[in-house]
């Protein structure tokens, strides 16, 4: 981990170093470039002939300018090159061995970083597809969507019942599971039975009243008012 450390450091400061280097290079190479473009204001005070201020009033890059133009461009691509020339012999400078730990690091933090990511992601879907346990829920719908023959485009709220009743398993449940497990009570529908609560109304809400066909109509027992696993 020291080692992994030590390199570490030196990769950032010789990327922050050359960062430096050429921000500060371009910067100065671009205000050259200004400066050649728009000369001074003392140099462009000097006396000149008339001639030449009617024929060109726009200002020119000299053969000096240029010059020093080029040879800040040449430099900052031989520092460059050092630069990149010192990095490389600093990578150099690592034995295989101590090469093949560094990679054998990160290869282990990414796959410590997967496997995390892995569980996580499992957990969250384990969450949600864990189902409630038996409650009341409500919906809103139509009459004619209850199914019961009635038309009415009137909209109710109809409490049912829904969710797992796992944890509310009797001793009758799990004998009824364990002889359908074994055959003991044979086959057909005759000996088909539940071998698990189920989540249904323990009550039910007295009546349950829409208007349709220009009359009051009621219907009962059918919005759940409490719920239990039975």
């Amino acid at each position: 981990m020291k080692l992994w450390k030590g390199a570490t450091f030196a990769f950032v400061l010789c990327a922050a170093a050359l960062s430096t280097f050429l921000i500060r290079n371009m910067a100065s190479i671009r205000e050259f470039r200004v400066q050649a473009k728009h000369p001074r204001a003392s140099s462009s005070s000097e006396p000149s002939p008339k001639s030449s201020s009617i024929s060109s009033t726009e200002p020119r890059v000299l053969p000096w300018q240029t010059e020093d133009l080029r040879r800040k461009t040449r430099s900052t691509g031989n520092n460059m090159n050092s630069l990149l020339s010192e990095f490389s012999v600093m990578l150099q400078s690592f034995t295989e061995g101590e090469l093949q730990h560094v990679l054998e690091t990160l290869l282990d933090r990414k796959r410590r970083r997967d496997q995390s990511l892995g569980m996580t992601q499992t957990r969250r879907t384990k969450r949600a597809h864990k189902s409630r346990p038996c409650s009341l829920r409500k919906l809103e719908l139509t009459v004619t969507e209850l199914g019961l023959g009635f038309e009415s485009d009137e909209t109710i709220q109809l409490q049912y019942c829904s969710g797992q009743c796992d944890k509310k398993k009797l001793n009758y449940d799990l004998v009824m599971k364990h002889m359908v497990e074994k055959g003991i009570l044979g086959r057909g529908r005759k000996n088909r039975v539940s071998k698990e609560p189920c989540c249904r109304p323990t009550k039910f809400e007295k009546s349950l009243g829409y208007y349709g066909n220009k009359t009051h109509n009621i219907i009962s027992n059918v919005s759940a008012k409490s719920c239990g696993c039975v």
